[in-house]
Protein backbone atom coordinates (compact mmCIF):
# COMPACT_ATOMS: atom_id res chain seq x y z
CA UNK A 1 0.00 0.00 0.00
CA UNK A 2 2.77 2.41 0.88
CA UNK A 3 4.55 2.02 -2.47
CA UNK A 4 1.31 2.67 -4.40
CA UNK A 5 0.59 5.74 -2.31
CA UNK A 6 4.16 6.91 -2.65
CA UNK A 7 3.97 6.60 -6.45
CA UNK A 8 0.75 8.62 -6.42
CA UNK A 9 2.43 11.34 -4.38
CA UNK A 10 5.41 11.37 -6.74
CA UNK A 11 3.06 11.79 -9.72
CA UNK A 12 1.31 14.71 -8.04
CA UNK A 13 4.58 16.32 -7.02
CA UNK A 14 6.12 15.82 -10.49
CA UNK A 15 3.27 17.71 -12.14
CA UNK A 16 3.71 20.60 -9.75
CA UNK A 17 7.49 20.61 -10.18
CA UNK A 18 7.14 20.70 -13.98
CA UNK A 19 4.83 23.72 -13.70
CA UNK A 20 7.30 25.34 -11.31
CA UNK A 21 10.26 24.74 -13.65
CA UNK A 22 8.31 26.18 -16.58
CA UNK A 23 7.46 29.26 -14.51
CA UNK A 24 11.10 29.72 -13.45
CA UNK A 25 12.30 29.33 -17.04
CA UNK A 26 9.72 31.81 -18.35
CA UNK A 27 10.47 34.34 -15.62
CA UNK A 28 14.21 33.98 -16.18
CA UNK A 29 13.88 34.77 -19.87
CA UNK A 30 11.50 37.69 -19.36
CA UNK A 31 13.45 39.23 -16.47
CA UNK A 32 16.83 38.66 -18.11
CA UNK A 33 15.75 40.47 -21.26
CA UNK A 34 14.15 43.24 -19.19
CA UNK A 35 17.36 43.77 -17.22
CA UNK A 36 19.40 43.77 -20.44
CA UNK A 37 17.37 46.75 -21.65
CA UNK A 38 17.44 48.50 -18.26
CA UNK A 39 21.12 47.95 -17.41
CA UNK A 40 22.60 47.11 -20.83
CA UNK A 41 24.33 50.43 -21.40
CA UNK A 42 26.25 50.34 -18.11
CA UNK A 43 28.62 47.57 -19.12
CA UNK A 44 27.75 44.88 -16.55
CA UNK A 45 24.99 43.49 -18.75
CA UNK A 46 26.93 43.42 -22.01
CA UNK A 47 24.98 40.50 -23.49
CA UNK A 48 21.64 38.76 -23.14
CA UNK A 49 23.37 35.62 -21.88
CA UNK A 50 24.92 37.59 -18.98
CA UNK A 51 21.50 39.07 -18.23
CA UNK A 52 19.91 35.61 -18.21
CA UNK A 53 22.69 34.35 -15.92
CA UNK A 54 22.06 37.27 -13.56
CA UNK A 55 18.28 36.67 -13.67
CA UNK A 56 18.53 32.98 -12.73
CA UNK A 57 21.02 33.57 -9.90
CA UNK A 58 18.90 36.41 -8.53
CA UNK A 59 15.57 34.59 -8.96
CA UNK A 60 16.90 31.54 -7.12
CA UNK A 61 18.50 33.76 -4.45
CA UNK A 62 22.06 32.66 -5.19
CA UNK A 63 23.27 36.17 -6.08
CA UNK A 64 27.03 35.74 -6.30
CA UNK A 65 27.68 39.50 -6.58
CA UNK A 66 29.76 39.19 -9.73
CA UNK A 67 27.35 41.40 -11.69
CA UNK A 68 26.53 44.68 -9.96
CA UNK A 69 23.58 46.89 -10.85
CA UNK A 70 24.25 50.53 -11.70
CA UNK A 71 20.80 52.13 -12.04
CA UNK A 72 18.13 52.75 -9.45
CA UNK A 73 15.44 51.21 -11.65
CA UNK A 74 17.59 48.09 -12.01
CA UNK A 75 17.97 47.86 -8.23
CA UNK A 76 14.21 48.22 -7.76
CA UNK A 77 13.54 45.45 -10.28
CA UNK A 78 16.19 43.29 -8.56
CA UNK A 79 14.44 43.76 -5.22
CA UNK A 80 11.17 42.60 -6.77
CA UNK A 81 12.95 39.59 -8.33
CA UNK A 82 14.45 38.57 -4.96
CA UNK A 83 11.02 38.60 -3.27
CA UNK A 84 9.49 36.74 -6.21
CA UNK A 85 12.29 34.17 -6.06
CA UNK A 86 11.65 33.50 -2.39
CA UNK A 87 7.96 32.95 -3.13
CA UNK A 88 8.78 30.58 -5.97
CA UNK A 89 10.80 28.44 -3.58
CA UNK A 90 8.56 28.59 -0.48
CA UNK A 91 5.10 28.02 -2.00
CA UNK A 92 5.89 24.74 -3.83
CA UNK A 93 7.75 23.48 -0.78
CA UNK A 94 4.62 23.98 1.33
CA UNK A 95 2.51 22.16 -1.29
CA UNK A 96 4.91 19.19 -1.36
CA UNK A 97 4.95 18.95 2.43
CA UNK A 98 1.13 19.08 2.53
CA UNK A 99 0.89 16.23 -0.02
CA UNK A 100 3.29 14.08 2.00
CA UNK A 101 1.36 14.89 5.18
CA UNK A 102 -1.92 13.82 3.54
CA UNK A 103 -0.38 10.52 2.46
CA UNK A 104 1.05 9.77 5.88
CA UNK A 105 -2.23 10.71 7.57
CA UNK A 106 -4.16 8.30 5.35
CA UNK A 107 -1.66 5.52 6.00
CA UNK A 108 -1.52 6.04 9.75
CA UNK A 109 -5.12 6.99 10.52
CA UNK A 110 -7.14 5.32 7.77
CA UNK A 111 -8.91 6.38 4.60
CA UNK A 112 -11.59 8.44 6.33
CA UNK A 113 -9.03 10.83 7.79
CA UNK A 114 -9.69 14.43 6.71
CA UNK A 115 -6.90 16.95 6.25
Amino acid sequence: MFSRSFKKILREICRKIIVLLFAVLSLTIILGILMYFIEGKTGNFASISLSLYWAITTLLNAGYGDIVLQTDIGRLVALFIRVLGSSIIIVPLIVVIAEIYKLLSKILFGKNWKF
